[in-house]
């Protein structure tokens, strides 16, 4: 298979992975307790532990919220408590008071003070973290099983777009881009912007339709990697993210993410 028609099927792959997040949004209720376990459904090539869930914690802080991805163990049935401490924002939180400004929820002094309760994968997160006790909770990336090859790594890299696809508030809508996985999505992003009145080069983002390295890639060397895409952003415009990643294990590491900026563009809304 030749280098664009790896792109392509990478490209595939990264349209299924988005159209999966959205059919599932529709039904998904974090706090009914349901787990995402449908994430891994067209992400064949990553495994977990046959014991573990695959589940989402919404994390919170004074200016933005998004959700985190963490791992409990099969049959569960006891909820993680953050603090032995009580915390109004925790009880508002439960009642749905969503319409409370996260300034008013959260008292700074006292979450800063405190030290969360370590956690294990015997007990379920329901809900909402702080910042604090959220950075706490250990990632997902140890406990995954990654082969080390172009599929896989790319589909690890997709799972790690998971923050930016799922529902986010406030400043965490920074992050919303629309990826490039084919070349209609260049085609979408050119006419939804063609008539707007903000500075922007469309002609220097119409040559990227003639482009073969367009599509996703993965670049692999020995127990290292290079993956890259290319996504729009409406306070930085056109851009390609760049990934180094290593092979850690059964899984993988992620070094940081570069990104080039080729067509510059601000949509002028802040949050």
């Amino acid at each position: 298979m030749n280098k664009n028609n790896i792109g392509a099927v990478l490209g595939e792959m990264g349209y299924m992975f988005i159209k999966n997040i959205q059919n599932h949004m529709q039904d998904f209720r974090l706090n009914k307790g349901d787990d995402v376990e449908w994430l891994l459904e067209p992400l064949d090539e990553i495994s977990h532990p046959a014991d573990y869930v695959l589940d989402a914690f919404k994390d919170c802080t004074p200016w933005e919220w998004s959700y985190r991805l963490y791992f409990y163990k099969k049959g569960a049935s006891s909820f993680y408590t953050p603090y032995n401490q009580y915390i109004k924002w925790y009880d508002d939180m439960e009642q749905g008071k969503s319409s409370t400004s996260m300034l008013d929820l959260i008292d700074m002094e006292i979450v800063e003070e405190l030290e969360p309760n370590p956690y294990d994968k015997s007990k379920i997160i329901k809900g909402y973290l702080d910042f604090c006790a959220a950075n706490k909770i250990p990632g997902i990336w140890n406990d995954l099983i990654i082969p080390f090859t172009t599929i896989g790594i790319w589909q690890a890299v997709l799972l790690h777009q998971t923050v930016t696809l799922f529902p986010k508030g406030w400043h965490a809508n920074y992050m919303k881009s629309i990826y490039v996985y084919s070349l209609e999505d260049i085609q979408m992003i050119i006419k939804k912007h063609k008539r707007e009145s903000y500075e922007f080069d469309h002609e220097k983002l119409a040559t990227y339709l003639n482009r073969d390295d367009i599509m996703p890639s993965v670049e692999i060397d020995g127990d290292k990697a290079i993956a890259s895409y290319f996504y729009w952003n409406d306070w930085s415009g056109f851009c390609r993210r760049i990934i180094p990643i290593e092979k850690q294990g059964h899984s993988v590491k992620f070094g940081k993410f570069e990104r080039e900026k080729l067509v510059g563009y601000d949509c002028g809304i802040r949050y």
